[in-house]
């Protein structure tokens, strides 16, 4: 007995009343295609989108027909009512422009810029590009010039680190224990220092080198310096998460017919549902599609949509080179893989329906998708029922 289809995810009407769509999903699955597509379908649905990836793979630009995204919304030529722009997120940029609007002084701005330390806390730090990707995210719902955006995140490694990172990072720079154990040794650092100074270059870099003062004195003046940004990075920090639960923000689980990435959609759904935001339902890519006509075992190939003339040229047919195996035979056994394979997607997705999520099947491509064209055709399946 087959299992029974799950519930079907209406994605246009997502598209409409949503007003930020973020689309999590494992490594391999489509998913910066698909955030592309449902950013094209939207345009068509007469909607102002935006499509931000922080996906550092740059897919979104090839798949847009683009040589590379940039910070800022670059249009996307489109004949549609509504209107589409697609960025990347560039981490360095995006740091500089937080600390530039959180910095109480030019001063202190400047010191914080300068310091070698920071160089290293906005590019390489773990989790610095989710904790300005959900900045970015702010941003751009504050400034209004978009209906609909849309959030490309990393594979399902990361993107949760979208959700923490932010508070995280702001625990760590600001926590119990970097005051008590960094900024001690910055004091005592800079009275060293003065001692220091009163000796010989020689014996002070031999001093540095022995202790690291002068690495604990930057790293003091840093965490001082940018103790001042602590609160505003706080506050927005608990803006995103109070965003991420309004009723126009909802989570699109983009899978494909796999256990380890169905096995990912159960920790997303388990994740955001537990902390109260709305996972709007599964997007799954690449399902192998049912033969329309299935011949029994001992039916003929008429049985499988040839017209009569074709299925007298199969039948006609000895193909040797095969084990001497006949190829209306191989054809037909061609026929059953593919059913058998499509059936094992099927039933692969009805789990998710015994779950409570509903699902908008997309059909599996046989070429790669990279083009305007191919984004197209995708969003034309977007309103397709599930099948």
């Amino acid at each position: 007995m087959s299992a029974a289809p799950p519930l079907s995810l209406d994605v246009p009407e997502l598209l409409r009343q949503s007003s930020v769509l973020v689309c999590c999903g494992s490594g391999g699955v489509g998913k910066t295609t698909s955030a592309a597509a449902l950013g094209v379908r939207a345009a068509q649905l007469g909607r102002r989108v935006q499509v931000m990836t922080i996906d550092p793979a740059r897919r979104l630009a090839q798949a847009l027909g683009l040589e590379a995204l940039d910070f800022e919304p670059q249009p996307i030529v489109l004949e549609a009512p509504g209107s589409l722009s697609a960025m990347m997120l560039d981490s360095k940029r995006a740091f500089d422009r937080m600390v530039e609007n959180s910095a109480p002084s030019e001063r202190v701005r400047d010191a914080i810029f300068a310091n070698q330390y920071y160089q290293q806390l906005s590019t390489a730090l773990g989790g610095s590009r989710e904790l300005v990707a959900m900045e970015r995210v702010l941003e751009i719902v504050r400034a209004g010039d978009s209906d609909l955006l849309i959030v490309d995140t990393p594979p399902s490694q990361h993107a949760l680190d979208f959700l923490d990172a932010p508070e995280r990072i702001v625990n760590l720079l600001d926590g119990s224990i970097t005051n008590a154990l960094i900024r001690p040794y910055g004091l005592a650092a800079r009275a060293q220092f003065n001692l220091f100074r009163q000796s010989s270059a020689a014996t002070l870099k031999f001093m540095e080198r022995l202790t690291g003062v002068q690495m604990l004195a930057d790293l003091s003046d840093f965490l001082l310096a940018f103790s001042g940004l602590f609160d505003g990075f706080r506050e927005r920090s608990h803006d995103v998460q109070a965003l991420m639960r309004q009723p126009g923000t909802a989570f699109l689980l983009v899978c494909a017919p796999e256990p380890v990435s169905l096995g990912q959609v159960d920790l997303f759904h388990q994740r955001l549902t537990g902390e109260r935001m709305r996972v709007a339902g599964v997007l799954a890519n690449r399902v192998r599609p049912y033969p329309e006509a299935w011949p029994g075992p001992d039916q003929a190939l008429e049985g499988v949509g040839l017209s009569d003339q074709e299925a007298e040229l199969v039948e006609a047919c000895w193909d040797r080179t095969f084990s001497g195996v006949p190829l209306s035979q191989r054809l037909l056994a061609g026929y059953r893989e593919a059913a058998a394979l499509a059936a094992a997607d099927r039933s692969a997705l009805a789990g998710l329906g015994r779950r409570g999520l509903a699902v908008h099947q997309v059909p599996e491509f046989t070429r790669d998708l990279h083009s305007m064209a191919d984004l197209l055709a995708f969003a034309t399946l977007l309103d397709a029922p599930g099948a």
